[in-house]
């Protein structure tokens, strides 16, 4: 067995049995992995307090050929985040983060823009006081994670590489010059309105929905742009929930499973 060494967030852990979990990490060098940690709710030294979601941690495992689960051997905490966990609404709003980072990412499918697009989101929460008056008044606390929930997702997508086509109709090509084309789910872009009303296509395209009112707009820009547009853009919150509410439909359509941690938010 090879003993290896990276950074890495966790995004999922199971209790198995009385004292191990499974866990599932966004590594810095390896992209997803999933650890067995034998022994991880007792062993004080090499675990305890370091399996947490909200911290950035170093983990040893040991990769064994043929296995399809990796050995955590050690943890040891690199940045702990402690105002993500003293705010109940970013700590929720965190949850989103890990359950689509865990749902979206494959195993062993290494990319560092994901690992750093994590790293940078948690950096920034960890600094941002949103109850406080140094973010603009404004904006509710709401709208600001709203920001970030928009950022994050549009951002994922592009590093997945299932950023949805909005340039031109998925059946005819047509240009989408005005982004005035409603969205298809089943084949993840926009559809002009000649061939929604194709009657040929009624069957094809009978998961269509509207586009948020400047969501192209907002979510283009979002993947052009560091964190740092986060706190110029002013967008009215009822615009971001409806973007919210688009990705949350596109995403759960595209992977099939119905996603937990928005429902609760």
């Amino acid at each position: 067995m090879k003993l290896l060494s990276t950074n890495g967030f966790v995004v999922y852990a199971k209790k198995m049995n009385e004292a191990d979990l499974l866990l599932s990490y966004i590594t810095e060098d390896y992209g997803k992995i999933t650890c067995f940690a034998n022994n991880a709710r007792k062993s004080k030294k090499r675990f305890l307090g370091k399996l947490e979601p909200a911290m950035l941690t170093n983990i040893k495992f040991y990769e064994k050929p043929g296995m399809t689960l990796d050995i955590l051997y050690e943890v040891d905490l690199v940045e702990d985040y402690k105002n993500l966990r003293k705010d109940i609404d970013i700590y929720l709003f965190l949850t989103k983060l890990i359950e689509i980072s865990r749902i979206l990412c494959q195993e062993r499918d290494n990319n560092k823009n994901i690992f750093y697009l994590i790293k940078n989101i948690f950096k920034s929460l960890d600094k941002l006081e949103i109850r406080s008056a140094g973010v603009n008044l404004s904006l509710s606390a709401n709208a600001i994670l709203l920001k970030y929930e928009i950022y994050f997702i549009s951002n994922l997508l592009r590093f997945t590489g299932i950023y949805p086509n909005f340039s031109n109709c998925i059946c005819c090509s047509g240009n989408n010059l005005h982004n005035d084309f409603d969205f298809s789910l089943k084949k993840g872009g926009v559809i002009c309105k000649s061939c929604k009303e194709d009657r040929n296509n009624v069957p094809v395209y009978s998961e269509i929905k509207k586009l948020p009112v400047n969501f192209i707009n907002l979510s283009n820009l979002m993947i052009e742009s560091d964190l740092s547009i986060i706190n110029k853009l002013n967008v009215r919150e009822e615009i971001l929930m409806d973007c919210s509410i688009f990705l949350r439909d596109f995403l759960s359509f595209h992977t099939g499973k119905r996603l937990k941690s928005f429902e609760i938010m």
